[in-house]
C-alpha cells in the first residue's frame, strides 16, 4: 500500500512554504514563494497590508511546482501570529496586517494604561498594537462605516483555510494573539469582548488543530493542482507548530524555532504567566499542554542584513558568513556583537538595535580578520538564545537537557554546534527545518485519521535527525563571553535608547519605502501579454489582473497595425517584447492603460505618444544583462587563447593522425594569454558593463572603464579603474563595447581609435553595430594592428556570409544572441511585473520611461486627452521599429 501523504502549507512573513511528507518516511520536498508586504497609506511607515491575491497566487504557484501528481490525503495551514484579516459578509477584506504593522499604536498604550496586568493575565499577552484587538479599535475608531460593515475576523492562516474550503474559523493558538482569548476556558473571553465594546459576532469557532474544517472547493482546488473535497484541516500558528515539527509535545521540552526571528519556547503543563509581563503563554497544539514564551529577536533577518553587507556577491551571504565564523576561534578574537539578539520583554515593542565592539589591534595583522567579525555576530546570536532559555527557565522550572532546534538556521551544522556548546546543552535538530510546516502536515494528518493524534504524529515524523553534543573545549570561553556579553547589554540600557531614537526615523523610511501613499492594490485589469515569460512572470502578473498570454516566440507572432488593435481590444494593459505600437494604433485603444515593454530600450513602442496620452511605458533595464555579460565574457577568453583559429586547426584537411609537426605548428601559433593579468577596457558601465566587471574580478584582470553619463565614483563603485576613452584604447589588451547608441556615440570606435589601441589588441561588440566603423574594424584586422574581434551585432542583419568581416581568420561572429537565454524570460517577467504592482499601489514605478505621466495616471478615470497640435506634432515623427541597430 503506497504511503499517504500529507500537505502543510505555512504563510509566513517573508513568504509561503509547500511542505509534503510522508505519513512513515516525513517531510518529503518544499517549494517556496516570496512576497512582501506594502506600506499602509498615511500611517508614515508604521502599517502595513497583506496583499491577499499575491500572497494566495504565490501559494497555488507553490502548491502546484510541489505535488507533480502526489496524490496527498489531506492539508492543514499555519503561519505567522498577530496578523488580522476583516472580512464582509460577502468574503471581502476590510482590513489585512501582517505581524509589522503597528498603526494601533494609541489603542495598544490605551489598553495597556488602563487594564494591562488584567489583560495579560487572562490572555497571557501583553497589550501591544500588534495584537488584534487594538487593531479592531483602531479599524472601528478611525473608519467606522467600514467597521459596521464587518463579519468575521480572522488571522491570515485561517483566511487561508477560509479561502480553500469556505468556512470560517480559528483554532486556540491563533485566537490567542488576539488580546481576547481565555487561557483557563481555552475559548475567547466573551466578557472581555464586551468590555471594549466589539461585537462577538466577529468572532468565528474555535477548532482543535487536527479537526477538519471542511473539504476543498472546486476553485481552489483548480488552482492549487488538487483534488475538490479533500479534507482542509485546522493548522495551528507557526510557532506552536514548529514545536509539533521538532517533536517538543512533553511537559519541560524546549524548543529555539530559528527562522526571521527566533521563538524560544517552553512546554508547560498548565498555563503558568509572568507576572512581570515579560514572557508569553499561550496553549500549545497538544491539549493539557502551554507554552511559556521567549523571543531571541530577529535572528534569521539580522544574519542575512550582516551577510549581505560582508559578503555581497556570495549566493547564500547568510551560509557564507556562517562558514567564515567557524574559521575563527571561540570568543572571536575579542569582538562581541549584540546585533539582531535581545532578551525579550513583552511589555515593550522596539526597533532592534545591536553593537559590535571591537579593537582593530585584536587582529591588526590578521589578513582574514573578516572571520572574527562574522564569529562575533554569530556568537551574539547564540548568547541571545541562552538569555532567553534562562528568562523561560526562571518561571517554567527545570526543563529537559536537550534544547530542540528548527526554523532556517537549523540547516547549518556550524550554528547548531555553536549553539550546543554556548547553551552547554545537546541540540536536537528536528527531521526537518522547515518545522513548522511540518508541524501543519502532521495535523492534516490527524485530520485524515493518518494518526491518531497530534502527539503521534509529532513521534513518527517531528523526531529529531541528528544531536550535535556541548564540546569541553570553549565551555570556559563561552561562560566567561556570556557574562560580557549580558553585562554589555546591561550597560548599554540608557545608550540604547538614544540609538532607538537616532534609528527611529530610518526604519520608518525604510519601512514606508519612499511612498507613503501606498496602499494595496484595489484594481485588477485585463492584460495581454505577447512577451516571452516563464511561469514565475506569469503567476505575478496573473496575481495582478486577468490575463491572456501568448509568447511572440511560440506564437510566431509579431503585432503591428490593425492586427495589434485588434488583438488589443478591451486591455488595459499590454506586455510586450517585440510588437510595434504607434501613435496609430494608441488612438484606437482607448481603454489601453500602461504598456510593459520587456527591453531596455523601448524602441518598438512610441514613447512619446504614450506620454501625451497619459499611458505610462514600464521597461526592464538589464533584463538580459547577465546573458550579454556571459557571451562577452566567452568571447574574450575566446579572443585570449586564439580560439577561432584553434578550433578550426584540427579541421584542416591536411592534418593527418599521429602528425606531430603540425601539433609543433599549433603549439607555436596558438599560444594563447590568461586572462589574469591582463588589461580589459570597458567602454560603457551600465548594467551589462557592470555585470562584466564582476565577472572579470573573478579572473584578476585589471579592468579599466570609459562611461562620459557617469561621475567618476560610479566607476569605482562598479570595482573598475576610471580612464578616459583615450587612455583605454592605449592600455587594453582588450576593449569590450556596453555602450548605447546616442547622437554622441554613432562611430564611437573609428579608424583613429583603433589606430590608438595597443598591436594585438581585441575588440568585442556585444552592444551595437552602430558604435563601431565597420570597415575601419577590418582594415586594422588584415593589417595585423589588431589581433582579432568578436561581434554579436553587424549594421545589417543578418550579415551577408560575404561580408568582409566575416572573412578574416581573426574575427569570431554570432547572430546577435547575446541576450537570447531562457532565462531572459523570467529576469523581464519580474521586473514588469513587479512595477505594474507597484503603480496598482498607487506607488511610483521603479523603471518607467515617461515619469511625467504618471502625475496624472488614475486607474479609476479615462486617460486623457491630447489637443488637435500635440496629436499633428506626434503625427510627423519617425515611426517606433522592431529594433535599433
Amino acid at each position: 500500500m503506497a504511503e499517504r501523504l500529507l500537505l502543510g502549507l505555512d504563510v509566513g512573513g517573508s513568504g509561503g512554504r509547500c511542505l509534503l511528507a510522508g505519513a512513515e518516511s516525513g517531510p518529503l520536498r518544499v517549494a517556496y514563494r516570496g512576497w512582501r508586504h506594502p506600506v499602509a497609506p498615511g500611517t508614515g511607515g508604521l502599517g502595513f497590508d497583506l496583499d491577499l491575491e499575491a500572497i494566495w497566487s504565490s501559494l497555488a504557484s507553490a502548491c502546484r511546482e510541489l505535488l507533480d501528481g502526489a496524490e496527498v490525503a489531506a492539508l492543514a495551514v499555519t503561519g505567522m501570529r498577530f496578523t488580522t484579516v476583516v472580512l464582509d459578509g460577502d468574503g471581502r477584506a476590510l482590513l489585512a496586517n501582517p505581524n509589522r504593522d503597528a498603526r494601533a499604536a494609541g489603542e495598544g498604550l490605551r489598553l495597556a494604561a488602563e487594564q494591562g496586568a488584567a489583560l495579560h493575565q487572562r490572555a497571557g499577552h501583553w497589550p501591544l498594537p500588534i495584537l488584534t484587538a487594538p487593531r479592531l479599535l483602531h479599524l472601528a475608531a478611525a473608519e467606522p462605516a467600514v467597521w459596521r460593515r464587518a463579519a468575521v475576523v480572522l488571522s491570515l492562516p485561517d483566511w487561508v483555510s477560509h479561502r480553500l474550503c469556505g468556512v470560517a474559523a480559528t483554532d486556540p493558538t491563533q485566537a490567542a494573539g488576539t488580546l481576547l482569548f481565555d487561557l483557563a476556558s481555552g475559548d475567547w473571553d466573551a466578557d472581555g469582548i464586551d468590555a471594549l465594546g466589539l461585537p462577538r459576532s466577529v468572532f468565528p469557532p474555535i477548532l482543535a488543530p487536527g479537526t477538519p474544517i471542511g473539504p476543498l472547493a472546486a476553485p481552489a482546488a483548480a488552482e492549487l493542482g488538487l483534488p475538490a473535497g479533500l479534507p482542509v484541516v485546522m493548522g495551528g500558528a507557526d510557532s506552536q507548530c514548529g514545536l509539533l515539527g521538532v517533536g517538543a509535545v512533553e511537559g519541560g521540552a524546549r524548543a529555539a524555532i530559528a527562522g526571521s526571528s527566533a521563538p524560544v519556547q517552553q512546554v508547560v503543563t498548565r498555563p503558568r504567566v509572568d507576572p512581570d509581563g515579560r514572557l508569553w503563554t499561550e496553549p500549545h497544539l497538544v491539549p493539557g499542554r502551554w507554552v511559556l514564551e521567549s523571543n531571541a529577536g530577529p535572528l534569521g533577518e539580522a544574519l542575512d542584513w550582516v551577510g549581505r553587507l560582508l559578503y555581497p556577491d556570495a549566493p547564500g551571504p547568510a551560509e557564507r558568513l556562517l562558514v567564515e565564523a567557524a574559521e575563527s576561534e571561540a570568543g572571536a578574537g575579542g569582538m562581541l556583537s549584540t546585533l539582531g539578539a535581545q532578551v525579550m520583554n513583552g511589555r515593550e515593542l522596539t526597533v532592534p538595535v545591536g553593537d559590535l565592539t571591537l579593537s582593530h589591534l585584536c587582529s591588526q595583522d590578521d589578513a582574514a580578520s573578516r572571520r572574527h567579525l562574522a564569529r562575533s555576530v554569530v556568537e551574539g546570536m547564540a548568547y541571545a538564545l541562552r538569555a532567553n532559555l534562562e528568562q523561560l527557565r526562571h518561571l517554567g522550572g527545570n526543563p529537559e537537557p536537550a534544547l530542540r532546534l528548527g526554523g532556517g538556521l537549523a540547516r547549518s551544522g556550524i550554528w547548531c554546534q555553536l549553539v550546543a556548546d554556548v547553551v552547554d546543552a545537546p541540540v536536537r535538530v528536528g527531521a526537518s527545518a522547515d518545522a513548522t510546516g511540518l508541524g501543519a502536515a502532521i495535523c492534516a494528518g490527524v485530520g485524515a485519521g493518518v494518526f491518531a493524534d497530534l502527539a503521534e504524529g509529532a513521534a513518527r515524523i517531528g523526531r529529531p535527525d541528528r544531536t550535535h553534543r556541548p564540546g569541553e573545549r570553549n565551555a570556559s570561553t563561552y561562560d566567561v563571553g556570556y557574562r560580557t556579553w549580558q553585562a554589555l547589554r546591561t550597560a548599554r540600557k540608557g545608550s540604547g535608547e538614544l540609538a532607538v531614537q537616532n534609528a527611529l526615523p530610518a526604519v520608518l523610511r525604510a519601512g514606508a519605502g519612499g511612498a507613503l501613499t501606498a496602499g494595496p492594490a484595489t484594481h485588477r485589469p485585463r492584460i495581454l501579454a505577447t512577451a516571452d515569460l516563464d511561469d514565475a512572470g506569469l503567476a505575478a502578473l496573473r496575481a495582478l489582473g486577468e490575463v491572456s498570454h501568448a509568447s511572440f516566440r511560440t506564437a510566431h507572432r509579431l503585432l503591428c497595425g490593425p492586427e495589434l488593435v485588434e488583438a488589443l481590444r478591451g486591455a488595459e494593459v499590454f506586455v510586450t517584447e517585440v510588437d510595434v505600437l504607434d501613435a496609430a494604433a494608441l488612438r484606437e485603444l482607448p481603454e489601453l492603460r500602461v504598456v510593459a515593454a520587456c527591453r531596455g530600450d523601448a524602441v518598438n513602442v512610441d514613447v512619446a505618444a504614450c506620454t501625451a496620452l497619459g499611458i505610462p511605458v514600464l521597461h526592464a533595464p538589464g533584463r538580459n544583462a547577465e546573458a550579454v555579460a556571459d557571451l562577452t565574457l566567452a568571447f574574450l577568453l575566446a579572443l585570449a587563447r586564439k580560439l577561432p583559429a584553434a578550433l578550426s586547426f584540427l579541421r584542416d584537411p591536411g592534418i593527418e593522425a599521429g602528425d606531430m609537426g603540425r601539433m609543433g605548428q599549433a603549439f607555436g601559433s596558438l599560444q594563447g594569454h590568461e586572462l589574469g593579468g591582463r588589461s580589459v577596457g570597458l567602454v560603457g558601465l551600465g548594467s551589462v558593463g557592470r555585470a562584466v566587471a564582476r565577472r572579470l574580478r573573478g579572473f584578476g584582470a585589471r579592468v579599466l572603464g570609459f562611461d562620459p553619463k557617469l561621475p567618476r565614483e560610479a566607476l569605482v563603485r562598479a570595482g573598475v579603474q576610471p580612464a578616459d576613452l583615450d587612455e583605454l584604447l592605449a592600455e587594453s589588451d582588450f576593449v569590450s563595447l556596453h555602450a548605447a547608441v546616442e547622437p554622441g556615440s554613432r562611430g564611437l570606435i573609428g579608424a583613429a581609435e583603433l589606430a590608438r589601441m595597443k598591436p594585438g589588441a581585441g575588440l568585442v561588440n556585444t552592444a551595437r553595430a552602430a558604435l563601431v566603423d565597420e570597415a575601419a574594424l577590418a582594415d586594422a584586422l588584415r593589417s595585423g594592428h589588431l589581433a582579432g574581434a568578436a561581434l554579436d551585432v553587424f549594421s545589417v542583419e543578418p550579415p551577408g556570409a560575404d561580408h568582409p568581416l566575416l572573412q578574416l581568420e581573426g574575427v569570431l561572429a554570432t547572430p546577435h544572441v547575446a541576450g537570447n537565454t531562457a532565462e531572459v524570460a523570467g529576469h523581464q517577467g519580474r521586473q514588469v511585473a513587479a512595477d505594474l504592482a507597484r503603480l496598482l499601489r498607487g506607488e511610483a514605478p521603479l523603471h518607467v520611461l515617461d515619469r511625467e505621466a504618471l502625475r496624472d495616471f488614475d486607474w479609476s478615470r479615462p486617460r486623457p486627452a491630447p489637443d488637435s497640435a500635440a496629436l499633428a506634432a506626434l503625427a510627423g515623427r519617425p515611426a517606433p521599429a522592431v529594433s535599433d541597430l
